[in-house]
């Protein structure tokens, strides 16, 4: 190397001024490149301690073959030029040696704990306005997403509150108070939403949402509106019209359902199981007709409990309740012109034969039929019924079949087989409907009849035998094909 080059240190050292021993340094450099400006003693590079007076720093350093020592520091100015030595011209000042750390501990080049604001490096202008521009787009962004969830939770909330006003708005009611007369009838079968709209109908409530509401906060275990007939008014308020049909605040009372076709047996006991009244002084009842202003010569009260739904007060007798339903016959009868004791009791008790064999429809023309057959002097029956209804009836069973033994048997008094004329009694107690097509038949000239269809229920109809064996026949071929339904 050339010993005329200077090297870096010797540059930096040509243009330092000196330090004599007796006075600190006039500044300190710092690896940042500042400078302290306060005063310092004189730096021991090795142990960073202040240097004892009269003590060389250089002697502190170690001194390597053929490397004259130093009798000055590197940062004084000492006579004559310095040379540079081998480790100096092979390597920058800036660069650690082989094997040896960076920063000694104990070195004045050793990592500070901290920088101080005043210490940080100054970054260059061009990377502040990066950063500046970074943290705008960062502070731009977040505004949106604020703005953006703020919207999200404003929209959420108004929605929420509208479906919540749709949810908890009060069904329309009147304020009341009721005008007029309403007979309001529930028919049997129908259920709450049937009864609200029925009451919309009629104009008792406004709305069945609050007849709805209203029954379900009604007091009381039981909620069932039984059917019947009930006296309400128009314009009544929900509340009100539901404490009537349930008898809230009225009289405590039983109610019975009397369903149409029902035997006495079966009708007595129902109404000794739905209230508190004796069987036994029912069935005793039952049998004395003229009790209830009926003609002595009946055998019983069977086909005078008319069909439908009562309530009565609880402390009505056994008399009191079975009167009820005798009388409600007996007005129907006398609606229809069949007033006299034995005109109404045969057309009673063909009523019950109708209840029993046909379809509402078809009640008129086969009650002309039974009519047709009634006659002694028919060439087809020769005064024979022949209805099986009736001889179940007397066989005490509800199916339809029979044996040939049993169908032969005289001995059954309500065998129409073998037995002209109508049955003792009625046998069952039958509807409106079947009462009013018996007091008025259809004039016709048919003897038999026979359900072709069990499903669909049609009837066909037949003035000779013949003929009607051929609707028989029709009705083996139905149930050949649909055994599940004739079995």
């Amino acid at each position: 190397m050339n010993d005329q080059q200077d090297s870096p240190r010797r540059r930096r050292a040509a243009v330092r001024p000196a330090v004599t021993e007796s006075e600190g340094a006039p500044f300190r450099r710092l690896r940042s490149g500042r400078r302290r400006s306060e005063p310092t003693a004189p730096h021991d590079p090795l142990t960073s301690e202040p240097a004892a007076a009269g003590h060389d720093p250089a002697d502190d350093y170690p001194v390597s073959a053929g490397e004259e020592p130093q009798t000055t520091g590197p940062d004084t100015t000492a006579a004559g030029p310095e040379e540079p030595s081998e480790h100096e011209d092979q390597h920058d000042d800036t660069a650690p040696e082989a094997g040896r750390p960076e920063h000694p501990e104990g070195t004045e080049d050793a990592a500070p704990a901290a920088v101080s604001a005043e210490d940080a490096p100054v970054r260059p202008p061009e990377l502040e306005a990066a950063l500046a521009m970074r943290r705008k787009r960062r502070r731009r962004r977040n505004a949106i997403m604020v703005s953006v969830f703020a919207v999200f939770v404003v929209a959420v909330t108004v929605a929420g509150l509208y479906v919540n006003g749709l949810l908890n708005v009060e069904p329309e009611d009147f304020d009341g108070p009721g005008q007029g007369e309403v007979d309001f009838v529930v028919a049997q079968g129908w259920g709450p939403n049937r009864v609200g709209d029925e009451l919309v109908a009629q104009g008792v409530v406004a709305s069945r949402d609050a007849f709805l509401e209203a029954l379900s906060a009604a007091e009381g275990d039981s909620k069932e509106v039984h059917p019947g007939e009930y006296p309400l008014q128009t314009n009544l308020p929900a509340r009100e019209a539901v404490d009537v049909l349930l008898g809230v605040g009225s009289a405590p009372v039983h109610y019975i359902a009397i369903d149409q076709n029902s035997r006495l047996p079966a009708a007595l006991e129902n109404i000794a199981e739905s209230t508190d009244l004796d069987l036994g002084e029912l069935q005793e009842l039952a049998a004395e007709p003229e009790t209830f202003g009926l003609d002595a010569s009946y055998e019983n009260i069977e086909g005078f409990l008319h069909p439908g739904e009562y309530r009565f007060p609880v402390e009505d007798t056994a008399q009191e309740v079975l009167q009820m339903l005798v009388d409600a016959t007996t007005e129907k009868l006398a609606e229809l012109g069949a007033t006299d004791p034995q005109e109404a009791y045969r057309a009673l008790t063909i009523a019950s034969i109708l209840q029993g064999e046909a379809r509402t429809e078809d009640y008129a023309v086969v009650a002309g039929a039974i009519e047709n057959r009634l006659n002694p002097d028919n060439s087809e029956t020769g005064g024979l019924l022949q209805v099986d209804s009736s001889v179940i009836y007397g066989l005490d069973r509800y199916t339809l079949e029979f044996t040939a033994e049993e169908k032969a048997d005289a001995s059954n008094p309500y065998n129409t087989y073998q037995h002209q004329g109508l049955p003792p009694t009625p046998i069952g107690s039958p509807g409106d409907a079947a009462i009013e097509a018996a007091v008025n038949p259809d004039d016709n000239g048919y003897y038999y009849w026979v359900t072709v269809n069990i499903e669909t229920g049609e009837t066909k109809f037949a003035e000779t035998y013949a003929e009607h064996r051929g609707n028989q026949q029709e009705y083996r071929d139905y149930c050949a094909a649909n055994p599940e339904v004739c079995s």
